[in-house]
C-alpha cells in the first residue's frame, strides 16, 4: 500500500516522533495529557503540528491557536 499523505498541515504518531525525537509512548501520553492537540480517525492518530511546541510541552496549560 503507497504511503498517503492526509494532509500537510496533519503528523501521525510515527512522524511527530521522528521529528521531535521522542518516542510514540511520549506522544501518546502527550495527546492524553492535553499537551498536544489532535484527533483520531479510525484506528489511525492525526496530530496538528501547531500544538506540538516546546512552550506546550512544558507549560501547565497549553496554548492552541
Amino acid at each position: 500500500m503507497e504511503n498517503q499523505n492526509l494532509s500537510p498541515e496533519l503528523w501521525t504518531r510515527e512522524e511527530a516522533s521522528k521529528i521531535k525525537k521522542v518516542s510514540k509512548k511520549t506522544v501518546d501520553r502527550l495527546l492524553r495529557d492535553g499537551r498536544i492537540d489532535g484527533f483520531k480517525i479510525g484506528r489511525k492518530v492525526l496530530i496538528y503540528p501547531y500544538s506540538f511546541t516546546e512552550e506546550n510541552i512544558n507549560s501547565i496549560r497549553p496554548k492552541f491557536i
